[in-house]
């Protein structure tokens, strides 16, 4: 049945009720459905704020905790393609298995028991950087710093196994946190890849927007943290210059991405030091082997730069404080279906015992109005246990908020360790390749030298050429034992080194499968809550439409006392109807049957 709404009161109704039977307005059909409805038992639907190709976003008010949260919802038309679906909840489940600082808070995802598949995100703010963009190349320091925390956000999604593919101005949101007024929030998972789960976006694909698109992208490789860098280094050029490192139109774009060097951002904004030229030039190198070994690396190499950039404060390092962006004030939501039917039923009884009918009450009035009532008492308890199940499935996300943070934390940590290790391993590597060669060499010497030695005869002296090659033995002996005693050095330290990092790595490890326990019994819970949810709404909605007829009989029969009592507060309006016109409006008693109450 429609929802209609009192233009008024706010008062909800269902059926064919054409005026309220509160204040006597003519009922209207909301003009956005969505706008005034309750998902999940919680989220009280405030603001349409805009809507995009796959979903639109509301401003929703979580009844349970007093916060503004955002709404996203799946396009209908989206909702029975099952690609499009999983790619939705897919952003929903990548980035509420990161829980980072840096990348929007996903807090809820779900289907409605009609159908509606949803996602519920932390309410932000702010402005996205495309927006920051266009008012003109932001300085150094500020492009760093924005930088900085997109790179550290990705280093986490990275360590779990999601790429986000789609780094792009317009997917980072710039907030005020604290004294900070450029702190960054990574939005729209919607096309990352989770690790070995290939069916969400398919291979053979290319995903991302050509403007930031990786060169390995376009070969339709599979998608790898990498290339998450190489968009953020478009990102940076953005910043740093205003424009982008290659423009034209789609081919030619792809092309260039793929094949032309990228100019330095000085070329184009001559303030840009060269040391920030270098890291956004290594940033867009076309090998990823070329680029930087992980975002954890980046991270260093940016908070060095800002460290080394004259006139900004060492103190203003990265910021990972987790303050609360939401405003605690109180909402009053609108009233109920069944609290308006609940009013009315009041002002029916008053003006029952007031015997303002003046003895036209009809026989099935009374039952009518305690059938109402009754049903108004079990609405009534359903949604008291909906709204116990809300808080007990908000009571559980809380729970899971701290450990997941915890863990998160100390899993950056270990990774940015692990990085660093993973490089000093790498040099040992290279040091110990070049220290076998020379060990080779001064092997090789000593054979040489030997075997061009001769022995020389009692009482002769040697001949000078004799005593160079003896001279290259000995020199080529010394070299042998230090180069020996360089190797053994060093590949003790690499053998230390790779047991220092295989620890690391397990630690990483265990710390992952906690998360991922968190994460498992989370969503178990999640899903178990809104399968509660759902079934105590579709009992709330059932009783509601099956009181919507009763109601808008009861509603018709006394709308005309209400009419009679508004002309008699306008007397410029024609006489009353007379008790015969009035009786042959009301509604055949027959036509009403009241069931016993259930």
């Amino acid at each position: 049945m429609p929802l209609k709404v009192c233009p008024r009161c706010d008062a909800r109704f269902r059926g064919d009720i054409v005026t309220c039977p509160i204040d006597g307005a003519t009922l209207r059909e909301p003009e956005d459905p969505y706008l005034g409805r309750t998902i999940a038992g919680r989220y009280l639907i405030k603001e349409l704020l805009g809507s995009g190709g796959m979903g639109t976003v509301y401003r929703a008010r979580h009844q349970v905790i007093g916060r503004d949260v955002a709404l996203k919802f799946l396009e209908p038309a989206l909702v029975k393609n099952e690609r499009q679906r999983k790619r939705f909840l897919g952003e929903a489940r990548a980035a509420n298995q990161i829980n980072h600082e840096h990348i929007i808070d996903i807090t809820d995802f779900g289907e409605t028991e009609d159908g509606l598949v949803y996602l519920v995100m932390e309410y932000l703010e702010g402005r996205t950087l495309s927006d920051e963009i266009e008012l003109g190349p932001l300085a150094a320091h500020r492009a760093l710093h924005i930088a900085i925390q997109v790179a550290f956000g990705l280093a986490r999604a990275h360590e779990l196994g999601v790429v986000h593919r789609d780094i792009k101005p317009a997917n980072i949101y710039l907030v005020r946190r604290k004294a900070d007024a450029d702190y960054v929030k990574i939005l729209d998972f919607g096309v990352a890849r989770i690790e070995h789960d290939m069916r969400i976006t398919g291979q053979g694909s290319i995903v991302g927007t050509p403007e930031y698109i990786a060169p390995e992208q376009i070969h339709f490789a599979a998608a790898q943290p990498s290339g998450d860098l190489y968009s953020l280094g478009c990102v940076l050029f953005e910043m740093l210059t205003g424009r982008l490192p290659f423009e034209g139109k789609t081919t030619s774009l792809l092309v260039k991405h793929l094949n032309d060097p990228p100019p330095k951002p000085s070329s184009l904004q001559p303030g840009v030091p060269n040391e920030v030229d270098q890291l956004v030039l290594r940033l867009l190198q076309k090998n990823p082997a070329d680029r930087f070994r992980d975002a954890y690396h980046l991270v260093e190499a940016l908070q060095h730069l800002l460290d080394e950039l004259p006139g900004v404060s060492r103190a203003r390092r990265h910021d990972i404080s987790t303050a609360n962006l939401f405003d605690g004030a109180n909402v009053l939501p609108a009233p109920s279906e069944e609290e308006s039917v609940y009013r009315t039923i009041e002002l029916y009884r008053s003006m029952l015992t007031e015997g303002q009918l003046d003895g036209a009450t009809a026989n099935w009035l009374p039952q009518a109005i305690e059938y109402l009532e009754q049903g108004v008492s079990e609405v009534r308890l359903l949604r008291q246990r909906l709204r116990n199940a809300a808080e007990k499935a908000t009571a559980q996300e809380e729970d899971t908020r701290g450990p997941r943070s915890r863990i998160g934390r100390a899993l950056d940590e270990l990774a940015q360790d692990d990085s660093r290790l993973g490089r000093q391993i790498e040099g040992l590597r290279q040091s110990l390749i070049h220290a076998e060669a020379r060990l080779d060499l001064a092997m090789n010497t000593i054979f040489e030298g030997a075997a061009h030695s001769v022995q020389a005869k009692a009482g002769r002296a040697l001949t000078e050429k004799e005593a160079l090659n003896v001279t290259k033995v000995i020199e080529g002996a010394r070299k042998l034992a230090s180069e020996r005693e360089r190797v053994l050095a060093l590949r003790a330290e690499f053998d230390a080194r790779s047991t220092e990092h295989n620890d690391l790595r397990f630690q990483i490890a265990e710390l992952k499968e906690q998360l991922q326990a968190i994460h498992g019994a989370a969503t178990v819970d999640q899903q178990l809550a809104h399968d509660e949810v759902n079934r105590l709404s579709a009992q709330i909605q059932a009783k509601l439409d099956a009181l919507a007829p009763y109601a808008g009989r009861v509603s018709q029969h006394f709308s005309h006392f209400l009419e009679r009592d508004a002309r008699v507060a306008q007397p410029a309006q024609p006489a009353q109807p007379t008790p015969e016109t009035r009786a042959a409006r009301e509604p055949d008693p027959l036509d009403i049957e009241v069931p016993s109450p259930v």
